[in-house]
């Protein structure tokens, strides 16, 4: 039963575990649970926001004053080699590098002459089975917004990876 952006999972007519569907694929509440979704193709059944990392890492904040150097400290001291630029309302910018804020840098330039091209970023609503190529080909994890351009997350070739390969967390 899903209801909004969560899962109840219904075991002889008793709810046995209720999260987001990363909650339960990762963290099965019984082998009930872990055996409902063998067999299932969650490609088809689960969307870009279920799988998406909504951790502040390598978050970059567009505000007056925060300019390359400040984000080039910031992905440093993180230790990433990418981050990703959002403005008031967390609405999505795009993304730097640790190289295009150094060319910035140097070029004496705002963040915004530190975007790169890619990865464009994906709808929450897409389904996984559509991610494959885009994530797989992206040189760093995907940013994913809403239909408002609103950041929601990002998602990584490992976390898509790990989504789709539903026998492995069961096995393992």
């Amino acid at each position: 039963m899903r209801i909004g952006d969560r899962i109840a999972i219904m075991q002889n007519g008793e709810v046995v575990q209720v999260g987001t569907p990363d909650e339960i694929l990762n963290n099965p509440a019984n082998d009930y649970v872990r055996t409902f979704f063998r067999g299932v193709d969650i490609s088809q059944v689960f969307s870009a926001k279920d799988i998406a990392r909504r951790t502040p890492n390598g978050l970059i904040r567009k505000t007056p004053g925060f300019g390359p150097r400040s984000a080039l400290k910031l992905l440093q001291d993180e230790d990433r080699e990418y981050g990703y630029v959002i403005e008031r309302g967390n609405k999505f910018v795009g993304a730097v590098s640790i190289d295009s804020l150094k060319t910035a840098l140097t070029q004496q330039q705002g963040l915004d002459a530190a975007l790169i091209d890619a990865p464009l970023a994906v709808d929450a609503q897409t389904p996984l089975s559509e991610l494959l190529s885009h994530v797989g080909q992206a040189p760093c994890a995907v940013p994913v917004v809403d239909e408002d351009q609103q950041y929601v997350g990002i998602i990584s070739k490992g976390m898509l990876l790990r989504a789709l390969d539903r026998e492995g967390v069961n096995n393992g």
